[in-house]
């Protein structure tokens, strides 16, 4: 299965649930509930919406990469985005773990809020990576399996000990286990049937060409094009590749 998702999972001490009020402080003035869904059907959103869910102490925002990108791929530090500080006034004691992944282009990325405060923002995807703050706990366990070589992070693979992976490659390793530091289950798990199959989503239809957000739109329109960057770099590595295999054969 080919992941593709963002979301933004905040700790909810305050069992906030104005998902109207959330949106509009996250600069969306035109939208309409639209229906109730389940995780799995809104994991990925169809363009322009957005889910908001809640479990396990946590409410859940899909955003479709509508804000996961500002403050993701386009971010160069730990500043917050605009939304961001949005957020931290509705939840200023709490953690915000964002996560972000699309398989096409073995992108992974993440960013941790603690206390009003961006902790940690790391980004991957094949030949790039950025990365700003301090490890924490779920990443340690995962990198303390790796070893360098050449100047790349490198992972023995368990089930061929003449192969291994890439920090790229281990998109769903690092998106996923990063997500449960706070949804308390792997959603590429078994444990996740629960949030897939159980947990009540509220999708929300935006007009996101509304003249508060022309400026954030343009940036999503900016965000395509890097997207379709990645993707012609990715298929260029791979033709290379090819024909270096049929000259060398």
């Amino acid at each position: 299965m080919g992941w593709n998702t963002s979301l933004i999972i905040i700790e909810n001490k305050e069992n906030y649930s104005n998902e109207n009020d959330l949106l509009k402080s996250l600069g969306f003035d035109n939208f309409q509930q639209k229906e109730n869904t389940t995780f799995d059907e809104i994991l990925n959103p169809k363009d322009n919406q957005i889910g908001i869910g809640y479990y396990n102490g946590n409410l859940i925002i899909c955003d479709g990469y509508l804000l996961t990108t500002k403050s993701l791929e386009e971010s160069e530090n730990l500043n917050l985005a605009n939304y961001e500080k949005s957020l931290v006034k509705i939840f200023p004691k709490s953690e915000i773990v964002t996560v972000s992944c699309v398989s096409s282009v073995n992108f992974h990325g993440y960013s941790l809020i603690q206390n009003g405060e961006k902790k940690r923002l790391k980004c991957v995807a094949e030949e790039m990576k950025q990365e700003f703050g301090n490890r924490f706990e779920e990443e340690i366990e995962i990198y303390k399996n790796s070893y360098e070589e050449d100047g790349k992070l490198l992972w023995k693979d368990e089930n061929d000990e003449d192969d291994f992976f890439t920090e790229d490659q281990l998109m769903e390793d690092f998106t996923f286990k990063i997500a449960k530091r706070r949804l308390g289950i792997q959603i590429d798990m078994e444990d996740g049937e629960d949030l897939f199959e159980n947990t009540e989503f509220k999708v929300f239809q935006l007009n996101i060409r509304t003249k508060n957000i022309t400026k954030e739109t343009e940036k999503t329109e900016t965000n395509n094009f890097k997207w379709k960057k990645y993707l012609i770099i990715g298929g260029i590595i791979i033709v290379a590749r090819i024909l270096m295999k049929v000259i060398f054969k």
